[in-house]
């Protein structure tokens, strides 16, 4: 039995590999001249370096993602925190962490860890509570601002933990995000302390990640045709096809006229000859138009060379221009690290437009009985727009196929 995968993005690769795996014959098609979709790397001759487009975090509750790269044999490419750690700053404090003690209850843990914060006493405990105690039968319309107004959260613990996790994980401000996707990242991010740290890719996502994953389907057989941009349907002529393109693509594959959420991120680049120390891999900032500041060096081990860091905005849908964004942001980092830096040798300005589709309540679409939707469409409810969706929605389409070749024989 031949299936056509259209898109060769994470959940195509997984959805290909999962599918080759069980048996089928297998055909990828990728529009791109190299697979990853928007988790490949480019190569910058001038630092000579591959780089990614930005930096990718890990938590620990990523199970399909894990057993994933256990399958390609590429665990070795990713770094772990011993414990849940979350290096934050703002002016007025200066540097702090959020540290979970790993001999306690993750629960237990984690409320602690609040209390120790540089400005929080017994209001954010009882805050914390009361956010446990009602992240179950979340409303589908309500907000994270809705939740946190409801549950009188802290101003200073929206602002150094909750906002920070929200913006991170889904790419989107609390007064717009959905609460009921909100509270299943918070119950599966922090229900074990082996679920409650973050990882980080220690290679490019192309060696990481794409190529692992590249090899093991050529193992397997699988077609891999890039370069090929599926204008209809009927150009396949397999027995099932899976689409698995966001949903503006798909959208407008299929001729479907419907309005797709979808926030920006832009990171920032830069390169340094003096040698730059932050106090964490990843340091978040706090009141700040940067939220994070990633040490790439660090993260991928490099000793030598030009100092690498990455700064994130994330949901960025400002009107500023690239060179006003520089500026702020390099003046962002003079301020926390209270030095006066060094013209970057290089700076690389990178804007995804459409990095993430935001979590909504998107309309179920018809199909013929043998076109599967596994795309990027996260539902109110459900995991947002992660690498970990993607995983499992590409694990998703050996069932849909499986179960429509069964019901047509």
């Amino acid at each position: 039995m031949r299936v056509a995968v259209v898109g060769g993005g994470v959940a195509g690769m997984t959805a290909a590999l999962r599918l080759a795996e069980s048996g089928y014959q297998v055909d990828l098609f990728e529009a791109a001249p190299a697979l990853g979709g928007r988790t490949k790397s480019f190569y910058d001759e001038e630092v000579d370096e591959w780089v990614d487009n930005g930096p990718h975090a890990m938590v620990g509750a990523y199970h399909s993602t894990l057993k994933l790269l256990e399958d390609i044999d590429a665990t070795q490419y990713v770094s772990w925190q011993s414990s849940l750690t979350l290096s934050l700053w703002d002016k007025s404090r200066g540097f702090f962490d959020l540290k979970a003690k790993p001999w306690l209850p993750v629960n237990l843990a984690l409320i602690w860890a609040v209390y120790r914060l540089p400005g929080h006493d017994l209001s954010s405990v009882k805050a914390m509570l009361r956010l446990a105690m009602t992240m179950a039968n979340r409303d589908e319309e309500q907000t994270v601002q809705q939740w946190m107004d409801e549950i009188k959260a802290p101003k200073r613990l929206v602002e150094d933990m909750l906002e920070v996790l929200c913006l991170g994980v889904m790419n989107e401000p609390m007064r717009t995000a959905k609460a009921k996707t909100f509270a299943l990242v918070l119950a599966l991010s922090f229900s074990s302390h082996r679920h409650a740290r973050m990882g980080w890719f220690n290679k490019p996502l192309s060696q990481a990640l794409v190529a692992p994953l590249t090899d093991k389907l050529r193992d397997l057989n699988v077609r891999i045709k890039l370069g090929s941009s599926i204008r209809s349907l009927d150009d396949l002529h397999h027995d099932s096809i899976v689409l698995a393109l966001p949903t503006f693509a798909r959208n407008r594959l299929l001729g479907i006229h419907e309005d797709v959420a979808t926030h920006a991120i832009t990171n920032i680049h830069l390169w340094f000859e003096d040698k730059i120390t932050l106090p964490n891999i990843m340091q978040g900032m706090l009141g700040t138009y940067g939220q994070w500041l990633f040490d790439v060096s660090a993260m991928m081990n490099q000793e030598s060379g030009l100092q690498h860091l990455c700064a994130i905005i994330s949901a960025d849908e400002s009107d500023k221009t690239r060179e006003e964004l520089i500026a702020l942001v390099l003046s962002e980092i003079e301020a926390m690290l209270n030095i006066k830096l060094s013209q970057p040798k290089k700076i690389r300005f990178i804007r995804e437009k459409r990095a993430t589709v935001l979590t909504r309540k998107y309309r179920q679409i018809v199909l013929p009985d043998h076109v599967f939707d596994i795309g990027e469409a996260p539902q109110v409810g459900g995991l947002p727009a992660t690498i970990e969706l993607a995983v499992q929605s590409g694990e998703k389409s050996v069932q849909m196929v499986h179960l429509s070749h069964e019901k047509n024989t």
